[in-house]
């Protein structure tokens, strides 16, 4: 019913629901349960169907005959009373009113979801029942099985008049169901969407002129009615929400604001009404640091981008990680956006907290005429390297991009860069792609790099390894010296020992390795892991 997945919301990680609750309120089973039954559940009577069908007549012969067939429920628990409320027949409420006549008991009468005959009366739109059920003191407090109540109902189905009817008869107009959402919630959310958005606007003035009416009430995810105004794509509703005091700049547990939601969207009229009508600064951060900038970029919306630019979003502006728009941009092979931040002032070329560039999220992301562009511009950072002493290339091998592979060589990428990971051991491109497993396809990466000269770093001497953070320590040479079966020490070498010795030394070395080794290999898996995850957009660890 109410969005489904606000958690998944950004934390701009995911950024595919990113900042906006899903258009799935609970007005999308309405139809299904008032308006649109092609099948009528199993154990229905005949004086069920007589009242659906508004057989005045037919009902008060059944009931002579047999009084106590009103006793009956179908196999979803409904009463007959309940056929009467989703009957379309102008004669239903006669029907109904020869029901309660002979069971009065049957107004409050509730079946397996919940829902009382005023609620399907609502959901139905049929006002002459809503009538009739309030004049015969049903309950207007009555909630469903997710504590929906008559209010929530006629909000999300668009039926103003029976919102009015039970708004006047003392139903609450501010009651969450179990998911936190207020009829205020659904009503701000009915109004966007590509269909005619004025039904929603009349629901939505209904409820603001409320006496009792609260604009700030927040869901389960502590998001205010105006932030599903503006995931909906409603300036209007936005403004209306404004003027019956809404706060411009409320966020939810996130930090989200209704500005993050709309450039989430691509929502450019919300944007322009909360930046020029309402005040709000563009660059406002959730509590990862990251501006509405980030999201529009990051989801590859140009206009919205085009737009925060035009109101002066710094483009520039990192997060609690380091990250610019343009990292997060990159990590979703967003060419368009990125290249629109390019040419108004962003710098392409910040390192975030990881030492990533956002060439390097580029090359993850696999966009090859991205990565093209950002060399065009910068070819001498081809080999840049982060923290790790990770580049372009290491990554290109670890997600078997053969193709990406060939750009950066042929953009001028040393084939055979050495990281260090956590675990103090070093690896080429060529390592991270066998270590993916990638040793057996038909077209691997592992077999071009070796194409182009690619070596395992376990051959390659020390003297032409170019080691990150500069000159490895005693115990990184010695571990690196076990890795490749050599002596420890080239004074020993020197020292003349005989050549069995030297081979019964290596011997038990690589053992004492192998043995290692074993007790890693979980380890060095999760440490592959951490290096790709290391390019993630918002919110990755």
């Amino acid at each position: 019913m109410p969005p489904s997945s606000p958690s998944t919301v950004p934390n701009a990680t995911t950024m595919s629901s990113a900042a906006v609750p899903p258009l799935s309120a609970v007005g999308s089973t309405a139809g299904g349960i008032a308006k649109g039954r092609s099948k009528s559940p199993r154990g229905v009577s005949t004086l069920m169907y007589a009242c659906q069908q508004g057989d005045v007549e037919k009902v008060r012969r059944l009931l002579r005959a047999q009084p106590t067939v009103l006793e009956k429920r179908d196999r979803t628990g409904k009463t007959a009373l309940h056929y009467c409320c989703t009957s379309d027949s102008l004669f239903a409420a006669q029907a109904a009113d020869l029901l309660v006549m002979a069971a009065p008991d049957l107004v409050e009468s509730r079946d397996e979801d919940g829902f009382t005959p005023l609620h399907l009366a609502v959901i139905a739109g049929n006002m002459p029942l809503v009538t009739f059920l309030l004049a015969n003191n049903a309950d207007v407090n009555a909630v469903d099985s997710e504590k929906h109540t008559v209010v929530h109902w006629a909000t999300v189905c668009g039926e103003t008049g029976a919102l009015r009817a039970v708004l006047a008869a003392g139903a609450p107009v501010s009651t969450p169901d179990i998911h936190g959402g207020y009829p205020l919630h659904y009503a701000a959310q009915m109004c966007g969407g590509e269909k005619d958005s004025s039904l929603g606007l009349q629901v939505l003035q209904t409820l603001l002129q409320h006496p009792d009416i609260k604009v700030n009430v927040e869901d389960g995810e502590g998001r205010q009615p105006l932030l599903w105004a503006s995931s909906a794509g409603s300036a209007k509703a936005v403004l209306a929400l404004i003027r019956a005091g809404s706060t411009v700049d409320a966020s939810d547990k996130d930090g989200l604001t209704a500005l993050h939601c709309a450039a989430s969207r691509g929502h450019t009229d919300c944007i322009d009404t909360l930046l020029t009508l309402c005040g709000m600064s563009p660059d406002v951060i959730d509590s990862n640091g990251c501006t509405a900038l980030h999201y529009s970029v990051t989801l590859g919306h140009a206009d919205a981008t085009a737009l925060l630019l035009a109101h002066g979003a710094d483009p520039n502006r990192q997060d609690r990680k380091g990250r610019s728009s343009a990292h997060c941009g990159c990590a979703k092979g967003q060419f368009e956006t990125v290249k629109l931040i390019g040419t108004n002032n962003a710098n392409l070329w910040l390192k975030n907290a990881r030492g990533d560039l956002p060439l390097h999220e580029a090359a993850a992301s696999g966009r090859r005429d991205l990565v093209k562009w950002l060399l065009e511009a910068r070819p001498s950072q081809v080999n840049a390297r982060n923290n790790d002493g990770r580049c372009p290339l290491h990554l290109a091998a670890l997600n078997d991009n053969a193709d990406m592979c060939k750009i950066l060589l042929d953009a001028g990428a040393q084939v055979n860069p050495v990281l260090r990971t956590s675990k103090n051991v070093f690896m080429t491109p060529l390592d991270c792609a066998l270590q993916r497993g990638f040793r057996s396809t038909a077209k691997s990466t592992a077999k071009y790099l070796q194409l182009h000269g690619g070596v395992p770093a376990s051959r390659m001497s020390t003297s032409k390894m170019k080691i990150p953070n500069g000159i490895p320590n005693v115990h990184q040479r010695e571990d690196l010296n076990l890795w490749r079966g050599e002596s420890t020490s080239d004074s020993e070498r020197e020292c003349g020992e005989n050549e069995e010795k030297t081979r019964r030394r290596h011997r038990r070395r690589l053992n004492h390795r192998h043995d290692r080794k074993k007790e890693s290999a979980v380890t060095d898996e999760e440490e592959t892991k951490r290096m790709q995850s290391g390019t993630g957009v918002i919110g990755d660890g």
